[in-house]
């Protein structure tokens, strides 16, 4: 099947090779190299939430890419990136279920591009944008940072709301990279309330997504389920009910409700976004998703499932596939869940390979999250004096360490202290974990800390 747009593939080619990417750098973890290829060859028509990837690879405006507006683009019915067929009933039908069969309905071809006037233009992608891009990829986060903040303010300047969402995407992507994760909410409470009065519903679902995932990563666990669950209720009239966008979206409040303790969704959630990705038939998308499963089912204290699942991931997810952010996070959590496991001679190679990575990347908050893991594998061969003088160094006043991860750390420092036979000082710390629980509204997990206390000064 020809795509409806024959020189949209011209256009992602002739941008792809104008930025000097690979097919497969352009597909990231959301598609394969091969399904650049056919999007190209124009022997497949992309989903909406795969032209909102490609968009912000290209660092091209979403109507520009399509080549038409972008209430237009958006509003279309969409079409599955990987067969060809357009959701409707059977993509929601339970499990077995046969779908009924859907009538043909024809498509009204887009109306011919109106002639260009002789004074019109085509704005280029700013040089800065590019040169924030190639410093990403370098990693030199600061300096990414420091182009895409002129850049914002310049297109705030001028005042066009969705060149403005656009590039504070961007921007706020690389605050996450480099840690910044209160400037990373600030800035997304604005990127939301600019989408909040744009008519794209795929463009707030993208906002809030993140919005949810910032609050979680400062912290604000309780406020980070109200942008999550307007965007799955959103879902539906944005086109975006069961793509990656969606597979996403039920990672972030999975891991969401287990950092509140709120447990009872969880399975049923898991199971809903795994047989998502399996339908998106992406590798990437799939190998992400085994690794919410892993850590969720870790965090309900299932550690044979998340050891399991971990280990499943481990089939999708490399470097070559990851971000160095990205595959650092993953190292550690598969370190992680493997002493949970008890499997430490693996765990430690996994810590190594965390390890080297942390030192290519120079952000202060990964090296102390690094340090956390390292205590927690000296703690379960039993070097508790070398796993406390870890965590003391990492609860001080200045420690890069915030909200529940700081609190998790005070609770390891207890364990530590009460391994060594100081209860008071065990007592103290986790009177600590619990007020910054109750802090960022993590109340269940601050009632069993407080539990904790009361064990420890029994004994």
């Amino acid at each position: 099947m020809r795509n409806q747009h024959p020189d949209f593939g011209e256009r992602v080619r002739a941008r792809r090779r104008e930025l000097g990417l690979s097919q497969q750098q352009l597909a990231g973890d959301v598609v394969t190299s091969s399904y650049i290829s056919l999007l190209e060859s124009g022997k497949r028509a992309p989903t909406l939430d795969v032209i909102i990837h490609l968009a912000e690879q290209l660092m091209m405006p979403v109507d520009e890419l399509v080549g038409q507006g972008i209430a237009g683009s958006l509003a279309a019915e969409p079409v599955s990136a990987h067969s060809g067929a357009a959701p409707g009933p059977a993509a929601s039908a339970p499990a077995g279920a046969a779908a009924a069969p859907q009538p043909s309905r024809p498509r009204t071809p887009p109306p011919p591009p109106a002639s260009p006037s002789p004074t019109a233009v085509r704005t280029p992608t700013p040089p800065s944008q590019i040169l924030a891009v190639n410093a990403m990829q370098s990693n030199d986060y600061a300096r990414s940072i420091e182009l895409l903040r002129d850049l914002y303010a310049q297109v705030l300047a001028e005042g066009d709301p969705m060149r403005s969402i656009e590039v504070g995407l961007q921007l706020q992507r690389a605050l996450q990279t480099h840690g910044d994760h209160d400037q990373r909410l600030a800035l997304l409470e604005e990127l939301a309330a600019t989408a909040s009065d744009q008519p794209s519903d795929a463009v707030r679902v993208a906002v809030l997504t993140e919005l949810g995932s910032a609050l979680r990563d400062t912290g604000y666990l309780s406020r980070a389920r109200t942008p999550l669950e307007s965007a799955l209720a959103l879902l539906r009239p944005a086109g975006l009910h069961g793509t990656s966008e969606h597979v996403r979206l039920l990672g972030t409040l999975v891991s969401v409700l287990c950092e509140l303790s709120d447990t009872g969704p969880v399975p049923a959630l898991i199971s809903e976004m795994l047989e998502l990705a399996e339908s998106v038939d992406a590798p990437g998308i799939l190998g992400r998703s085994q690794w919410v499963a892993a850590m969720a089912y870790d965090q309900l204290g299932s550690a044979e499932d998340a050891h399991t699942f971990i280990v499943r991931a481990r089939q999708h997810l490399t470097p070559a596939t990851l971000t160095l952010r990205d595959w650092l996070r993953f190292c550690r959590s598969t370190t992680s869940i493997l002493l949970n496991t008890g499997h430490l001679d693996d765990a430690h190679e996994w810590l190594l390979g965390a390890e080297q990575t942390t030192s290519l990347m120079n952000v202060p908050a990964e090296t102390a999250a690094l340090a956390a893991l390292r205590a927690r594998h000296e703690s379960a061969l039993g070097r508790h004096e070398s796993a406390l003088k870890l965590y003391v160094g990492l609860t001080g006043e200045d420690s890069p360490l915030s909200g529940l991860q700081l609190a998790r750390v005070c609770l390891a420092k207890a364990e530590e202290l009460r391994a060594l036979n100081r209860p008071e000082e065990a007592a103290e710390a986790l009177r600590g974990a619990a007020a910054i629980c109750e802090e960022n509204g993590a109340y269940q997990l601050a009632v069993q800390m407080w539990r904790r206390m009361d064990e420890i000064r029994s004994h």
